[in-house]
């Protein structure tokens, strides 16, 4: 999502999330701000990084409770506390789209989705889900995809790792019954959106540059424009896997 089907001032998102998370946290747990901001920067960077042992299946979401718990003192799965959090993700995370953030569609979005629609392909959203679903669905509205048909969206609560780890795509495949070979990441961020290992996904590039693992690259609208030409492309290099 973000720059891939929402235009929006990324840092300016997750700084504005960041802050307003931590001074809740701070608040109910009647501890300093800035301490609970450095003990929830490191939290939230671990999460990313995928710093955890490899037998480690615990959701993003469970991973995040139980280090807030731990370094910060605040439980919050206590009901009263997860009702605060919630209520902040659907009630005031809607109204935080000013100007700084700025997020909107971005141009060709709702006709690259309609592409999709039209071939009778399944589509389904692989956002980076450090994000608890309020917050997936409040960008969501933002960009006016609410009613999109997304078959899977990640986000905290059903994801057990963060891109680029390839194990956070397959296990989204699973959940699809899809393998690999048979699916093709539309992706903006030349680190993220290829699976790291590589793992048989295929990736059409609508960000800056031209990475050559791309099996097609450039922007939304050419995307919506030239489907045609991706899916082409996409089967070209499905045939020349099965080769070598």
């Amino acid at each position: 999502m973000d720059e891939t089907l929402l235009s929006i001032n990324l840092n300016a998102f997750i700084l504005r999330y960041f802050k307003d998370v931590s001074s809740m946290l701070a608040d109910i747990g009647r501890r300093s701000r800035g301490g609970t901001m450095a003990r929830l920067g490191t939290i939230l960077v671990d999460l990313n990084a995928n710093r955890r042992s490899g037998t480690d299946n615990r959701t993003n979401l469970e991973f995040y409770r139980t280090e807030v718990e731990r370094r910060c003192g605040i439980c919050l799965s206590d009901p009263l506390i997860y009702e605060a959090f919630t209520y902040y993700d659907r009630e005031v995370l809607p109204h935080k789209n000013d100007d700084v953030i700025n997020a909107h569609a971005m141009p060709g979005a709702h006709a690259a989705l309609q592409a999709v629609q039209d071939a009778g392909l399944r589509c389904a959203l692989f956002t980076n889900p450090s994000f608890p679903q309020g917050a997936i669905e409040c960008r969501m509205g933002w960009g006016d995809l609410a009613d999109a048909p997304f078959e899977l969206v990640t986000h905290m609560g059903n994801t057990t790792r963060c891109k680029p780890d390839a194990t956070y795509y397959l296990e989204q495949l699973q959940v699809m019954g899809l393998e690999p070979h048979e699916v093709l990441m539309v992706g903006n961020d030349p680190k993220r959106d290829f699976p790291s290992p590589a793992c048989g996904i295929q990736t059409a590039y609508v960000g800056q540059g031209k990475p050559g693992r791309a099996t097609w690259h450039g922007t939304m609208e050419d995307f919506a424009r030239d489907f045609n030409a991706v899916v082409e492309a996409f089967y070209e290099h499905q045939v020349a896997d099965e080769l070598s």
